[in-house]
């Protein structure tokens, strides 16, 4: 188990395996936001999976844990509840998957202008 700073708020992150947690039956990750605890599946554990190569799958964890850390930062800043009454761009699957998503290439850039910080 880890634990990452989120806004001020200790999350813990834990990969378990598709038996170990009913949900991942149907997810691959999720955020409980009031256990202030991220789920990423093993998706070694899943019968798809289980022929991929190592690496493959491990960038697939990784899209998964930088999908749930967005719906984290989102819940935290008050945008996942805020800035719509309707379902909003701060719960919207597609925009937190662009982000997450595009984010190790906007950080690549970022790092090369030396601007990250």
């Amino acid at each position: 188990m880890k634990e990452i700073n989120v806004m001020g708020t200790t999350y813990t992150i834990e990969f378990k395996d598709e038996d170990e947690d009913k949900k991942l039956n149907e997810l691959e990750g999720y955020t409980d936001l009031y256990a202030k605890q991220i789920v990423i599946c093993n998706l070694k554990s899943r019968d798809y999976y289980k022929n991929v190569k190592e690496k493959t799958r491990k960038k697939a964890e990784n899209k998964v844990l930088r999908h749930e850390i967005v719906h984290a930062f989102l819940y935290e800043s008050g945008l996942d509840c805020n800035s719509n009454k309707s379902y909003s761009w701060a719960e919207n699957e597609e925009m937190i998957d662009w982000i997450a998503i595009q984010s190790p290439k906007l950080f690549n850039v970022f790092i090369d202008l030396e601007i990250l910080q």
